[in-house]
């Protein structure tokens, strides 16, 4: 049973138990040798990019001899609560890689970076991406790490099948599910490989942003403005795709990378929300059957990105050194060396303008990051909106709108759902 409205979650409970009894640091962090311990996280990185995770340690450490850099790599579902662990016990790494931003940033356990870095260190970044997923109130709370802009893989073998052209991918998100539909009556496949869940790529929120209907809040986010028609003519046209098989029936409880999965074994034809580094995955007889295109736009006309972010806990003794150390790992160098070892891309000027995102491709993994590349200027940042309780929030619209999908409710059921629930816990956070 999911979690009710009207009571925090366990991860909240510990968070504010952190703040109010944890010490205000977490020790003098110094090795025998008098040097500062900076602990850093990564998430996933340790068996591909050992070797350019250490080699960047260690160019740091000879440049601060100082400084000793403590790497810990961590598997992506776990990040999140060993990182409220670590702070419960007021002993959290200084710079850590980790997920699930909304619910950190509510309860103030991040260091604001405004008040830590300088004016020209933040210029060098991309706009989008310093003030995106680590955005609240105002400030900005997150390194951005690296970045990825989403495109769109397809099916030629099944476009033809289908009798769709497979040279003429959809360009927009409304010609997406209306191939979904043709694909899955004329063949059996499901049109667009998609999960629902709002821990993954696509929620139901990113899908109102693409269409421009946004805010989801008034000014003084007191109430919500979700419930309107734009909304419920989006959400409809998405249920429709559901019930006549353009997205396969698993799309509402799907886990991490099911919808690769399902695109890869030929289930369905389309694969938005997605880019380049899912090719380490495909065989050679499969690449010969894939296209690429950039992702299909919405009324906005602006394609999602995101980033991964380090962020540095209040409560590290020495937040100017990991800082520092942030901007080093984030600097457009290292950016560039990790752009080359996979596909994803920098969040820093100087390297996102690089030649080598315009050089010919090696294989198609760089093709595909290279459309990805093209649309850094026509994305927008798909963070999260920065109100209170909102990690309960996206569980109440993600199951409100399940629960539509899986024909329990209407649409217009599940519009009037979220609105009520969500101005009650508005009401509930601000007493």
């Amino acid at each position: 049973m999911r979690r009710s409205v009207l009571l925090p979650s366990l991860g909240s409970l510990c968070l504010a138990a952190a703040l109010a009894f944890a010490p205000g640091c977490s020790g003098s962090n110094q090795d025998e040798d008098g040097k500062i311990v900076l602990e850093f996280w990564t998430i996933a990185l340790g068996d591909a990019f050992a070797d350019y995770i250490n080699g960047m340690i260690a160019d740091y450490e000879a440049q601060n001899p100082g400084i000793r850099v403590e790497w810990v790599d961590v598997s992506g579902g776990e990040v999140a609560e060993k990182f409220i662990a670590a702070l419960v016990a007021g002993d959290p790494p200084d710079l850590a890689n980790v997920y699930d931003l909304p619910r950190f940033l509510e309860y103030d356990v991040l260091s604001n970076l405004d008040s830590l870095v300088t004016d020209e260190e933040r210029d060098r970044f991309l706009p989008g991406f310093w003030r995106g997923m680590g955005q609240y109130h105002g400030a900005n709370y997150a390194i951005p790490f690296y970045a990825s802009v989403n495109m769109m893989w397809y099916n030629k073998e099944i476009f033809a099948a289908a009798g769709l052209d497979p040279e003429r991918p959809p360009t927009t998100m409304t010609e997406m599910l209306k191939m979904g539909r043709i694909i899955h009556e004329r063949t059996g496949k499901y049109g667009v490989s998609w999960r629902l869940h709002p821990s993954l790529v696509g929620p139901p929120w990113v899908l109102l942003r693409q269409e421009g209907i946004w805010p989801l809040f008034n000014e003084d986010r007191s109430r919500t403005t979700i419930n309107n028609p734009q909304a419920l003519e989006l959400f409809e046209s998405w249920i429709d795709a559901y019930k006549h098989g353009a997205i396969p029936p698993e799309a509402l409880a799907a886990a991490s990378r099911d919808e690769v999965n399902w695109f890869i074994e030929g289930r369905a034809a389309m694969l938005p929300f997605s880019g380049g580094w899912i090719t380490r995955y495909f065989d050679k007889s499969f690449e010969g059957k894939v296209g690429m295109t950039s992702h299909p736009r919405g009324a906005l006309g602006l394609v999602p990105g995101t980033s991964q972010v380090l962020v540095v806990p209040r409560m590290s003794p020495h937040r100017e050194e990991a800082v520092d150390f942030g901007l080093f790992v984030t600097s457009p160098r290292y950016q560039l060396e990790f752009c080359s070892y996979v596909a994803i891309l920098p969040t820093t000027k100087e390297a996102a303008a690089d030649p080598f995102f315009s050089q010919p491709p090696r294989n198609i993994s760089d093709e595909a990051n290279q459309i990805s590349a093209a649309d850094l200027p026509n994305s927008f940042v798909a963070a999260p909106p920065d109100t209170k309780s909102w990690s309960r929030m996206e569980d109440i619209l993600y199951e409100e709108f399940a629960k539509a999908m899986g024909g329990q409710q209407s649409a217009q059921e599940a519009l009037t759902r979220v609105e009520r629930k969500w101005n009650h816990l508005l009401r509930f956070t601000a007493l």
